[in-house]
């Protein structure tokens, strides 16, 4: 979606692609040696887009923000704010001032007002919930709107104690009927995009595909937007209310560590984790998403205190979970110009199991089938088969027709050893790979 406004604001809000991540979940890692630790790790990963904790009583420091804008990748500044309570106004214009003379774009006021925490005990069940929201944030965004940063509405939870659904299109009404159409013409939405304990599929299509969804229940079978997909149940409410989609900024989102299978109540293992979340940077990467969708910050690099801590990506005294090295520069730039792909070069990578992108993005369905394969085999697993050339043991899951002789026969040529899995139902395509496993190097 392109506004028709041709402001320097509109301009921004249309840029759109790339993924990034939600930095520590607080405002205590901002010196000069956490630039020098953590930026060169997010330039390896193909970082675009950063979240940073806020606060509304001190700027994140100016050479912090100025490495990143000069290193190209974007700040999100969220400023959660003490619940959802007044910020001081004359303070937050100069806190906007220096951030947009700083080069920063996005600055976030309040976080999930749909959720019973956020509010002061005992107001959150008082009446005119949402006026007394808006009458809040109204005020200030206009002040950072006015300072030329964007004018965001807050990330929802998702589900929440108040129906982020109906707490979106309730505010979006309200706003019409209190005559804000110039602030809504350059709104944009944030949001959360948790994949929840589903595939990053889930939901797709949103309450359109999925009808039977209503609040609070979600019958089985069905789907809802308790998924990364999120965004697109979103996006058919703004539609509705104003005629096209918000463009949508992700805060945080992706899968995340530690989550359990809804069936079972077993944990999700470490290949689910990687395998989501390479899928959903493949996507991003290759416009596979929606237009309106801004970016997708994945939760969370890093993190000092539990709970927080157990979804790092890079855990405290540990090494980098495997979805970094899926993401990593060095193997997402393994193309034909690399060592990697030179008959004879070595190898940085044992196995990869190469998946299918098909008309419709990148195939969910293939993963599912491939995920325990991919952790029997501590492979590294995706869609792409320039990363597929840094390995010395490629399996290409699929048909002739999913993913083409070419494909294999180049691998080949570089020094891959290839073997072709396919089948012709679930259960056949598993027991294919389940008989076409490569035996694991023992660890002492």
């Amino acid at each position: 979606m392109q506004s028709q406004n041709t402001s320097t604001l509109a301009a921004r809000a249309v840029r759109k692609g790339g993924y990034g991540f939600h930095y520590f979940p607080d405002e205590q890692h901002y010196r000069s040696a956490d630039l020098e630790r953590w930026l060169p790790e997010l330039q390896a990963l193909g970082s675009a887009w950063l979240t940073l904790r806020g606060s509304a009583e001190r700027a994140i420091p100016e050479p912090f923000i100025n490495a990143l804008v000069q290193a190209g990748i974007e700040p999100i500044i969220h400023i959660p704010h003490s619940g959802v309570e007044p910020f001081d106004l004359e303070d937050l214009a100069s806190l906007a001032a220096a951030y947009r003379n700083w080069g920063v774009n996005y600055v976030v006021l309040y976080d999930q007002p749909n959720q019973r925490e956020q509010w002061p005990a005992g107001s959150f069940d008082q009446l005119h919930l949402i006026e007394r929201f808006l009458t809040c944030w109204l005020p200030a965004v206009k002040v950072l709107h006015a300072s030329g940063l964007a004018a965001v509405f807050p990330p929802l939870r998702q589900g929440g104690t108040f129906w982020d659904l109906s707490f979106l299109r309730t505010s979006i009404e309200t706003l019409t009927a209190w005559g804000e159409t110039e602030l809504l013409h350059d709104m944009i939405l944030g949001a959360y995009a948790f994949a929840g304990p589903h595939p990053a599929d889930w939901g797709r299509g949103g309450q359109t595909a999925w009808p039977a969804a209503q609040p609070y229940c979600t019958p089985p079978g069905s789907e809802d937007q308790l998924g990364f997909r999120a965004f697109e149940w979103y996006a058919e409410v703004t539609a509705e209310c104003l005629g096209q989609p918000l463009p949508t900024l992700v805060l945080a989102g992706g899968a995340r560590f530690g989550e359990r299978d809804a069936t079972t109540g077993q944990p999700l293992d470490i290949a689910w984790h990687t395998t989501c979340n390479a899928n959903i940077a493949h996507a991003m990467t290759n416009r596979h998403l929606p237009d309106y969708l801004l970016n997708m910050n994945f939760w969370l690099l890093a993190a000092e205190t539990q709970p927080a801590a157990a979804a790092a990506w890079f855990p405290a005294g540990s090494q980098p979970l495997p979805v970094c090295q899926q993401l990593s520069t060095p193997v997402r730039s393994a193309a034909l110009a690399s060592n990697a792909s030179k008959p004879g070069a070595a190898k940085r990578l044992t196995h990869y199991v190469l998946l299918p992108t098909l008309e419709h993005g990148p195939s969910e369905w293939h993963w599912r089938a491939a995920g325990g394969f991919v952790r029997d085999q501590h492979a590294a697993c995706g869609y792409s088969a320039e990363d597929a050339a840094a390995a010395l043991q490629v399996t290409v899951v699929g048909s002739e027709q999913e993913i083409s002789r070419q494909v294999e026969t180049g691998l080949r040529g570089i020094g891959c050893k290839v073997r072709r899995v396919a089948g012709a139902d679930f259960g056949q395509l598993t027991a294919n790979l389940a008989a076409n496993a490569i035996p694991v190097p023992q660890t002492a």
